[in-house]
């Protein structure tokens, strides 16, 4: 991707992941597309590599996402990581010593509160 592109998209949200809001620095910046390049190439369309389509994004929530679209990453978060993180044995356990604490999360991501 161009570096003019690379520096666009890294704008769009200030330096900061369009999902969880972490701050990040360029060079550890992932581009994730919104319409996703996979579901794209498998469906036979062209890839949309615009500004529009594309979020700057870290690691963990890139990869998270896949090839999912907003809705579907929102509901793998609500569905599956947020119970996973507070039903398990050790998560309940972590709660009782006072070590991690659970916070519910509101659906929204980084983007959605500019």
């Amino acid at each position: 991707m161009k570096n003019n592109l690379r520096a666009s998209v890294y704008k769009k949200y200030n330096g900061h992941c369009a999902y969880c809001g972490c701050k990040l620095k360029i060079e550890d910046m992932q581009i994730d597309h919104i319409n996703s390049k996979y579901r794209s190439i498998v469906n036979g369309k062209t890839v949309d590599n615009s500004l529009e389509n594309l979020n700057p994004s870290c690691r963990q929530c890139n990869y998270y996402k896949g090839a999912d679209d907003i809705e579907d990453y929102r509901k793998k978060i609500i569905n599956i990581l947020q119970r996973t993180c507070v039903d398990s044995f050790q998560s309940r356990l972590a709660m009782k010593y006072g070590i991690i604490t659970h916070n519910k999360w509101d659906g929204r991501f980084y983007f959605e509160k500019q």
